[in-house]
């Protein structure tokens, strides 16, 4: 595998905010691909990117604009925000365009394709730089076939109750769970943030035609267990109820037709991201509606965010949701998923996909 590259992050004024998720992650979990260097986010500038995230010191420091990245060396600009509508801040365009200039790659993953941007293309040409636009559709698309249904490896959708609600840290600290097991687990990303974080296969499916999310999907599960995997965690999109983004979420589940489901949930959300105006539902609510689609999976446990709360406020919501469902409970990236893996295991074993001991 290539050396990860020097990388710096574009989230100004969105570092830290639901908004700047993909910078977020990033930061948190570093990924295959790049090895971030610094955050622009001049609101945040001058302190440490992982004491903006409350997750200690990284040794990422928060820089005021793109000149004063250029003394970390990146080879790499991350744009770093996932905004509604995935569109490029009009202000944005001139750091763009210097970066270019600066010979940097830039990679996105906007719906604003950047290598179709007659500008940045042409000044992309003249310094010899890449444009990664991740959210491009990828070639050879088809519809399902039930190839999943032909697999022994069990699978795992990681579904939410609402969009930017921590499933790309769920997802991580269960593989990461699993391979301190001794399993190799799969990842499957269905987003550009883990894509850039390095999943075994990977394409944004809110830009792919309809037809063909859950055919892509398929296909990526396959190809990930022609690896030879103990486990395939796949990343869910939104959340099956949401009005906006409920039909990303639908193709993932009818694409990997999941064994077990663990749903991501944030208790202190009193509106959607987003969409203020449609309520959150209760865990127990967006259980039923996936197991009422995919009657072969059960939902197994909750993953609750509680990014900025205390400790004591996250147990109480953390306990709450128990009572509520019965489920297991936790708040991933604080306390760990090992409760979690072991409500897994349990499926695993009663749907004959047993891992056994590693």
């Amino acid at each position: 595998m290539a050396k990860p590259k020097n990388a710096v992050i574009l989230a100004n004024k969105a570092f830290g905010t639901l908004e700047g998720k993909t910078a977020n992650s990033l930061v948190i979990y570093g990924g295959r691909l790049f090895k971030i260097v610094a955050v622009i986010d001049e609101d945040k500038a001058g302190q440490d990117a992982g004491e903006v995230l409350n997750i200690g010191r990284k040794g990422i420091p928060v820089v005021k604009n793109f000149e004063e990245s250029l003394k970390y060396k990146p080879k790499v600009l991350i744009i770093g925000i996932a905004p509604p509508g995935g569109g490029l801040p009009v202000e944005w365009r001139a750091i763009i365009k210097s970066a270019i200039k600066n010979h940097l790659d830039i990679v996105s993953g906007l719906h604003y394709f950047f290598s179709d941007d007659p500008e940045f293309a042409r000044l992309a040409n003249r310094y010899k730089v890449k444009l990664h636009d991740l959210r491009k559709p990828p070639k050879g698309l088809r519809v399902a076939q039930g190839d999943v249904d032909k697999l022994k490896v069990p699978i795992v959708a990681i579904m939410s109750t609402d969009a930017a609600s921590g499933k790309n840290i769920a997802i991580l600290e269960l593989i990461k769970e699993a391979e301190s097991r001794g399993f190799k687990a799969g990842f499957v990303a269905t987003g550009q943030t883990t894509m850039m974080l390095g999943g075994d296969a990977g394409a944004c499916i809110d830009a792919i035609p309809a037809d063909f999310v859950s055919g892509q999907i398929e296909k990526m599960v396959v190809d990930v267990a022609a690896m030879g995997k103990d486990v395939i965690f796949v990343e869910g999109q939104g959340s099956l109820s949401h009005r906006a983004y409920g039909q990303d979420a639908l193709g993932v589940i009818y694409g990997c037709w999941p064994d077990a489901t663990i749903i991501v949930h944030d208790p202190f959300r009193k509106g959607r991201d987003g969409f203020p105006q449609f309520g959150v539902p209760k865990p127990s609510e967006e259980a039923k509606l996936i197991e009422t689609v995919c009657p072969k999976t059960k939902v197994v446990g909750i993953a609750i965010n509680g990014y900025k709360r205390t400790d004591e406020e996250v147990r109480a919501a953390i306990r709450q949701v128990e009572q509520e469902t019965g489920l297991p409970a936790t708040d991933a990236l604080r306390f760990g998923v090992k409760n979690l893996f072991d409500a897994l295991l349990k499926r695993f074993e009663e749907v004959g996909k047993p891992l056994g001991r590693a």
